[in-house]
């Protein structure tokens, strides 16, 4: 790895170790926007309930963060196997705390420390029915390592397995962003840490194990809401946005339109 991008990972994880220390029992260790975590979360276990239809299976997690999520979907489907990582220690530190207040839950739920690039030392040769990345791979460092993590995640995916993954990409965050400047607003730009998707990228990096691809705008309808609506309300008065706002919560509840959000499912069908 060049030292350039050995410094931005390292960047990246001491950017993560530190989150997980300042939040070891919040819901916003991951993310500012608690709500969208939760709109997050419902839409993983409605979608996970879907492609296993009650049958008994086994998920993956690249990038489970402290475990909040995780621990939420092992509780709403309970004749699944769920094996959890991320390359922070601290997370999964805060995960396995998090695990352990869990006794129903410890028997099907592993939390460790890997890295999406190479799952081999931490999960070893074993295939799963579902590999789940949420926002993981726009943390790595570069568009090749990306490709590279969608290669492991490829090879521990059993055959005729889900690959569903929640990332951003790069369409979408430019429709939101032109929404705003209609309104008056600023653009977001895209934090430092992270590095979206373009969606012709992604879809032919996971082409060369995909039989289909889905994708979802989930979260549009909430993007358009907090980031659009209430945003240009708040220029009005005079007024920061605040995440706790009950627009939030209530923007959960709306059935998502149009593609106003950065954030996308992917339903990727291994062929």
């Amino acid at each position: 790895m060049c030292p350039n991008k050995k410094r931005r990972r390292e960047s990246i994880l001491a950017y993560w170790e530190e989150r997980a220390d300042e939040n070891p029992d919040s819901p916003a260790a991951t993310t500012d926007d608690i709500y969208l975590r939760e709109l997050e979360i419902l839409t993983l276990t409605d979608t996970l309930k879907g492609l296993l239809r009650q049958r008994p299976g086994s998920l993956l997690e690249v990038g489970c963060g402290d475990g909040y999520s995780t621990l939420r979907i092992a509780s709403a489907l309970p004749n699944l196997q769920i094996t959890a990582v991320d390359f922070s220690r601290n997370m999964i530190r805060n995960a396995n705390l998090r695990l352990s207040k869990e006794s129903d839950l410890r028997k099907r739920l592993k939390f460790l420390i890997g890295d999406v690039r190479d799952l081999h030392p931490v999960v070893g040769e074993n295939q799963y029915d579902l590999v789940l990345s949420d926002r993981c791979l726009i943390n790595l460092a570069s568009l090749k390592e990306q490709e590279q993590a969608l290669q492991k995640i490829a090879e521990h995916l059993s055959p005729e397995g889900f690959f569903i993954a929640i990332e951003n990409f790069v369409e979408g965050q430019e429709r939101m962003n032109e929404a705003r400047k209609i309104m008056g607003l600023d653009e977001i730009p895209v934090r430092w840490h992270n590095l979206y998707f373009r969606e012709d990228e992604f879809r032919s990096m996971v082409g060369k194990f995909a039989k289909t691809i889905e994708f979802r705008d989930f979260s549009s309808s909430y993007y358009f809401a907090t980031r659009v609506i209430y945003s240009a309300m708040c220029r009005i008065r005079g007024e920061e946005p605040d995440y706790l706002h009950e627009i939030h919560r209530r923007a959960v509840e709306l059935p998502w339109t149009g593609a106003f959000s950065p954030i996308r499912m992917a339903i990727v069908e291994k062929g």
